[in-house]
């Protein structure tokens, strides 16, 4: 599989594009004061305390106070740290606290960051966990025999210095010197940190993580990546400077497009990533998917739509599956979705098509850098996955919620509109207010109170047809006060008495 970097910038906003196969994979964003929190550390302040939520409200000199659970707080001595699993959030932390902690969940929606007091440092090979004595290799190694050699390295390193360790991908195959290099290097950062966290007074930032630039080199450019493509300059010799610094090996591969039009536009970013904010996504045999969102999880439809097969039901039904699992996974990605995740497939009768169904997906989700678990089939006949959830999924991040629908995609019909205004009236009238009204609304509405007439009782109502009024809103005032604006015609005198 053959992929390439790009990296463009405009008017201070840093986008980067992953590209497999010719097909756009992932897709990030960075501008100025909108940076990434997730891996920042801070010395915050413990605020209040939640028994009832077993956490803690944390200011770290945000906007919004930041969350911290009960479990995530880190605990020095081991034997006490036994003694209180499990325990009360009461009874480790208090108001006034001060606290070292990290972002581990961006805020999003009306809630603020996730915490941790379980400190990571990520380096090119390897991640450094200065408060836990543990020691991993990467699951995406398969070699057993390169993994038991890292292993050993790693805890060699991590009892020298009396921390946790966790070998990355990138660490397959690198000698004991450059893990021990980068290992070194992750130790002298968290010195400088814990010496900054000691002489700081709470609220403050102590690290911030890598920008998206830095992460460009120091997470994604690999063996398997032919280039690192950018046509701005700046971004140019920064991408230059940090590939000299992680990846000398790969340095060449950042490269300089001196095409003459946008590189993004070249590459088809713009185009290939409008699949990632419709609701609806196309099949190249006619299939479609539908993805909905939730609060608490995200919910895809498999649909046949215009496909239908050249042989037996069964065999177009899991040949669209195929399909669709292929593209879910693209999309997920893309998409930046995290949490829970339920796929409705078209429904397989064959317990061989649906084990050969999640193989499918299962092999999809190992190209995704981010944790990914397939649970399997639920009892229902859904499949049930989960992906790490970081930040806002990539749609919430660019779009805002409809000021009409409120985000759920749906406005009151012209007759619902007209029927609440026709009653708003009837509420009025009968506590014995005669006022004669003016009800403005949006043409079609209008045309259907005018339809449907004025409630009984005495007083007048007159409708007015306003173009600018939105369908879902109408506006009912004394027509003797107001008289009709500029783009509205009054259509029709009622009286209650019309039938």
């Amino acid at each position: 599989m053959s992929k390439t970097i790009l990296v463009d910038r405009l008017c201070g906003e840093t986008c980067l594009a992953l590209i497999e196969d010719g097909a756009l994979a992932e897709l990030y964003f960075e501008s100025k004061g909108h940076e990434k929190l997730t891996g920042n550390i801070y010395i915050g302040r413990v605020e209040n305390v939640l028994p009832g939520m077993n956490a803690a409200f944390v200011d770290i000199g945000l906007d919004k106070n930041a969350f911290l659970y009960a479990g995530d707080i880190q605990i020095g001595d081991a034997l006490l740290a036994e003694q209180l699993r499990g325990a009360r959030i009461e009874r480790l932390v208090h108001s006034g606290q001060t606290v070292m902690v990290q972002v581990v969940k961006e805020p999003g929606g009306s809630k603020g960051p996730r915490l941790s007091c379980h400190i990571t440092l990520a380096g090119r090979l390897a991640v450094l966990l200065p408060t836990v004595r543990y020691v991993g290799v990467s699951r995406r190694i398969h070699d057993e025999g390169e993994r038991e050699r890292l292993r050993a390295i790693a805890e060699g390193m991590a009892k020298d210095l009396g921390c946790g360790v966790i070998v990355r991908t990138a660490a397959e195959g690198a000698g004991a010197d450059d893990l021990r290099a980068d290992f070194e290097a992750l130790s002298r950062l968290w010195e400088n940190v814990e010496r900054r966290g000691r002489h700081t007074a709470a609220p403050a930032l102590l690290h911030r993580d890598a920008s998206l630039v830095d992460c460009a080199v120091r997470d994604m450019l690999c063996e398997d990546v032919e280039s690192v493509r950018t046509d701005d300059e700046g971004l140019l010799h920064a991408l230059q400077e940090t590939a000299q610094a992680l990846t000398p090996a790969f340095a060449g591969r950042v490269v300089f497009d001196r095409a003459q039009s946008p590189l993004f536009d070249r590459f088809c970013v713009w185009k290939q990533a409008e699949s990632a904010f419709r609701r609806h996504v196309w099949l190249k045999s006619g299939g479609y998917l539908v993805f909905d969102y939730t609060e608490a999880l995200t919910v895809v439809d498999v649909n046949t739509g215009k496909y239908v097969g050249k042989r037996s039901l069964s065999e177009t039904v899991f040949a669209l599956n195929c399909e669709a699992a292929r593209e879910i996974a693209r999309q997920l990605r893309l998409r930046d979705v995290g949490g829970i995740i339920i796929v409705d497939f078209i429904d397989m009768d064959r317990h061989e098509q649906r084990e050969a169904l999640l193989d499918v997906l299962h092999e999809c989700l190992r190209k995704d850098r981010t944790r990914t678990n397939l649970v399997g089939i639920t009892g229902l006949g859904l499949v049930e996955l989960t992906r790490k959830k970081v930040r806002q999924p990539l749609c919430k991040q660019k779009f805002h919620a409809c000021a009409t629908c409120q985000g759920s995609g749906l406005v009151p019909s012209h007759e619902f509109t007209a029927r609440q205004a026709l009653s708003e009236v009837r509420r009025r009238r009968m506590r014995g207010d005669e006022t004669p009204y003016l009800i403005a609304a949006a043409p079609p509405v209008a045309g259907i109170l005018l339809k449907l007439g004025a409630p009984l009782g005495a007083g007048t109502v007159r409708v007015l047809a306003d173009e600018r009024a939105a369908e879902a809103e109408y506006r009912m005032e004394p027509f003797a006060v107001e008289t009709p604006p500029s783009g509205a015609k009054l259509l029709k005198e009622n009286t209650e008495d019309t039938p």
